[in-house]
C-alpha cells in the first residue's frame, strides 16, 4: 500500500473530501494541519508546486490541487463512478458545489459589512434556493439513491461537503428536498463518515 501524507490547514475546507475518501477506504494516512503562520514560514521552501494547499504526497511524490487530489483518490479507491454517464454527473455536482462555495466564502470574507450584508442576503434569499431546486431536480433525474449510478461516488461526497456548511447556517435547510435530504442522512450515518465526523478536530469551517 502507499504512503500518503495529506497537507493542509487545521480546517475541513478544500482538504476534507480527501479525508472522506481516506475514512471510506480504510486507508492509513498522515494528516498533516498547519496554523496559518506555520504555512507562511514554510511556503518559500515548500514542496506545493503553485505554492498552495492543500498537498498530498504518494511514497514522496507530490499532487497539487484539491479537485485533481480527489479525482486521483477516488479513482484509486472505487468511488470515481462506473460509466461515462457516471463521470458527467461526479464532475456536474462538483462544479455546482464549487459555484456554491465561491459564493460562500465571497460573502463570508467581505472586509466591506454593507457589501456582505448584501452578498449574504442575496446568498440566502435566492442564491442558495435556487441552487438547491436545481441540485434536487439533477439528483432525481438519476432515479437512485446516488447522484451518479447505483453505488456512492465522490459526487456524493462534494454534496455532502456542501451541505454541511449550508446545514450549520440553517439546520433544516434541506427540509424541502427529499432527495438531498435522504442523501444526506443516509452519507452521515454511513459508519466509517459517522466515525471520521465524530473524531476529526472541530473547526470552523
Amino acid at each position: 500500500m502507499p504512503s500518503y501524507k495529506l497537507t493542509y490547514f487545521n480546517s475541513r475546507g478544500r482538504g476534507e473530501i480527501i479525508r472522506y475518501l481516506f475514512a471510506l477506504s480504510d486507508t492509513p494516512y498522515e494528516d498533516l494541519r498547519l496554523s496559518s503562520e506555520e504555512w507562511a514560514k514554510q511556503k518559500a521552501g515548500s514542496k506545493a508546486p503553485f505554492g498552495q494547499l492543500p498537498i498530498l504526497e504518494v511514497d514522496g511524490k507530490v499532487l497539487c490541487q484539491s479537485n485533481a487530489i480527489v479525482a486521483y483518490l477516488a479513482k484509486e479507491f472505487g468511488f470515481a463512478g462506473k460509466t461515462s454517464n457516471d463521470v458527467y454527473k461526479i464532475y456536474l455536482v462538483e462544479g455546482a458545489v464549487s459555484d456554491l462555495i465561491t459564493k460562500l466564502v465571497a460573502a463570508h470574507f467581505e472586509a466591506d459589512e454593507a457589501i456582505k450584508a448584501d452578498k449574504q442576503k442575496e446568498l440566502t434569499e435566492k442564491f442558495i434556493p435556487t441552487w438547491l431546486v436545481a441540485v434536487e431536480k439533477v439528483f432525481q433525474e438519476g432515479g437512485t439513491s446516488y447522484f451518479a449510478g447505483d453505488s456512492l461516488t465522490v459526487g456524493d461526497l462534494y454534496f455532502f461537503f456542501a451541505a454541511e456548511y449550508l446545514k450549520g447556517a440553517k439546520e433544516d435547510v434541506l427540509q424541502s428536498f427529499p432527495g438531498l435530504n435522504g442523501l444526506f442522512d443516509r452519507i452521515a450515518n454511513n459508519p466509517k463518515i459517522k466515525e471520521w465526523r465524530e473524531k476529526r478536530p472541530k473547526t470552523e469551517f
